[in-house]
């Protein structure tokens, strides 16, 4: 199994990656990975005043290049970390994800829901693509006063490309915004706020050691590859993403076309077409009302007489 490269490494590989993928034989592959969340967080692992309701915020995160970093140990920590790991809201991480994709430094948005009771797991499914291949992903433990896991710039490619399988331990980290000492600790706001530290005494220390309180798992299900498209000829991303109710997708064509817009689920089945027709050159834009479908990740695929193009949108509830 892979193992976690270091944050100095991790950098330099992200960096080459992104220059590699984006000129070379990777700049148009998407993969698809699984990821399951596995907690093993409890009063046998860590007996030191274990919450009687212990649990994990919804995750929140995002595919990026290496040109931006959200949270680093050593680090103060930005707002949005600090509201995700003080109250597990993520509205203030999305925004600032949101400014990110504005200049193309991230891509895929993922929100899905926590683990309501721990020990437990969960699992979803994300895309990256090939020019944003590192993930950053957070949650916070709850109860507790600003303490939460995750990782932050993981690398999904390597030299060989995208990896097949990784498996991440995650630890309690501080994000020195409050300093209360114990899970059901009041509000303390640390003023001024220190750096983003890992948690290695009680109640995370056991017994001289610290144990890991969960990981994550990450599995390659597929990689698609298609030839370098028009500039004119696009597909834009999709908003709001992850969306709610509806969501919009926007798309650009060089020329008169017959296009067809269809929605996919992880596993190929058409879920519905948004449009079919001749359409003429210039931006154009579809909604799909998704109310009724069932959350989750699912594949927009715009194709024309001799070209297509896809993305992955996430419908949360």
């Amino acid at each position: 199994m892979d193992r976690p490269l270091s944050s100095s490494t991790k950098l330099i590989v992200a960096l080459l990656l992104t220059q590699v993928a984006v000129g070379g034989s990777y700049a148009q592959q998407t993969a698809i990975y699984q990821l399951t969340f596995e907690s093993n967080w409890s009063p046998a692992t860590h007996p030191s005043n274990f919450p009687s309701n212990a649990h994990f915020s919804g995750l929140i995160g995002t595919t990026h290049n290496a040109s931006v970093s959200y949270w680093t140990p050593g680090q103060v920590a930005s707002g949005g970390i600090k509201q995700m790991a003080e109250t597990g809201s993520k509205s203030e991480l999305i925004q600032i994800f949101n400014t990110t994709d504005d200049s193309q430094l991230s891509d895929t948005r993922i929100s899905e829901g926590g683990l309501g009771l721990s020990p437990g797991s969960l699992a979803f499914a994300f895309s990256a693509s090939a020019s944003h291949p590192l993930l950053t992903l957070v949650s916070m433990i709850a109860p507790s006063p600003d303490w939460f896991v995750g990782v932050s710039g993981l690398s999904l490619m390597d030299a060989n490309g995208w990896i097949p399988s990784i498996e991440v331990d995650l630890y309690a980290y501080d994000a020195g915004t409050d300093s209360g000492e114990s899970y059901a600790s009041a509000n303390l706001v640390t003023q001024p706020p220190v750096a983003i530290s890992r948690l290695v005494e009680s109640p995370f220390k056991v017994n001289g050691g610290v144990p890991r309180i969960g990981r994550f798992v990450l599995t390659r299900q597929s990689v698609t590859s298609v030839e370098d498209l028009p500039s004119a000829f696009r597909l834009f991303s999709a908003y709001p993403n992850p969306f709610m109710h509806e969501v919009t997708v926007e798309y650009e064509l060089v020329g008169w076309e017959n296009v067809r817009i269809d929605v996919f689920d992880l596993v190929g089945r058409r879920v519905e077409t948004l449009f079919e027709g001749r359409v003429n050159p210039g931006r154009h834009q579809v909604r799909w009302p998704a109310s009724e479908q069932n959350k989750g990740a699912y594949i927009i695929r715009l194709q024309s007489e001799s070209q297509s193009s896809t993305q992955m949108v996430h419908l949360v509830k």
